[in-house]
């Protein structure tokens, strides 16, 4: 079957902080890539129906994906357990076998820190904020149109977060992501992070610990913690969660970006 052209639409809202077309020196652009090869997806959802459907959307979309599916938290984990090349998580919230939250909280501890995007049935703002809180790299509604989550993939493919335009208070038409990226890139400059605070706010804000940073990077833990404060001073916030939606909510020519949040 010949894959469906994409078409843009309104919908797509994420955060980039560097720009593979454009990377500063010294900067990784990428949490974790493969080049030449594909990213590899671990789905966990107890719906075949919509395992399925995500499979048939990967293709039709062409996201370059390989999608490994577990039914289950239990099958998930020993999937997780003998295979260390996932790029990717994505965890439905609602399991039978586990709460949701736990599922989050034992991916994000995981050794590798793989990032997660949750799917859920709701939008209910303090379900995303706790999400984002435990590290979430994205959160996706399953109500969304197979358009919506795959430029929402894309986004998250592409090194950003994505959260529902709802939940940001977006609902105009998003400039195209190359032009978020450089004007981010270029606003995170002025405010005056560095090009290694700039990598390690990307990673901050895409879930990693600092131990997890310090790891990557090949930092002492002490100066990733002082990286994440210039750049939480930067955008004049106290955490990660505040980052993420000052980042999702600025666009180029809103004025300052650390005037942008809640």
């Amino acid at each position: 079957m010949k894959a469906s052209r994409r078409k843009r639409h309104p919908r797509a809202f994420g955060i980039f902080l560097v720009s593979p077309a454009a990377p500063c020196p010294g900067v990784s652009l990428r949490v974790k890539t493969r080049r030449m090869a594909l990213r590899k997806v671990l789905m966990i959802d107890d719906h075949a129906m919509v395992r399925e459907g995500t499979r048939l959307l990967f293709a039709q979309q062409d996201l370059a994906c390989e999608l490994v599916e577990a039914g289950s938290w239990g099958e998930a984990r020993q999937l997780l357990q003998s295979a260390s090349d996932f790029d990717w998580v994505l965890l439905d919230l609602a399991l039978p076998d586990i709460d949701g939250m736990v599922a989050l909280a034992e991916l994000r501890a995981h050794p590798r820190g793989v990032p997660v995007v949750v799917l859920s049935s709701t939008e209910d703002r303090a379900v995303v904020l706790e999400c984002i809180n435990r590290g979430a790299m994205g959160f996706i509604a399953k109500a969304s149109s197979g358009a919506v989550l795959a430029d929402a993939l894309r986004v998250v493919f592409a090194g950003g977060v994505y959260l529902p335009p709802a939940i940001v208070g977006k609902s105009s038409p998003p400039p195209e992501p190359a032009q978020v990226m450089a004007a981010t890139r270029d606003e995170l400059t002025r405010l005056g992070l560095t090009p290694r605070q700039l990598e390690v706010l990307q990673l901050m804000v895409q879930g990693l610990t600092n131990k997890l940073i310090a790891q990557r990077l090949q930092l002492a833990e002490p100066t990733v913690k002082t990286h994440v404060a210039a750049g939480l001073r930067a955008l004049n916030v106290k955490n990660r969660t505040q980052a993420v939606f000052a980042l999702a909510r600025w666009r180029p020519g809103q004025g300052p970006l650390a005037a942008n949040h809640e």
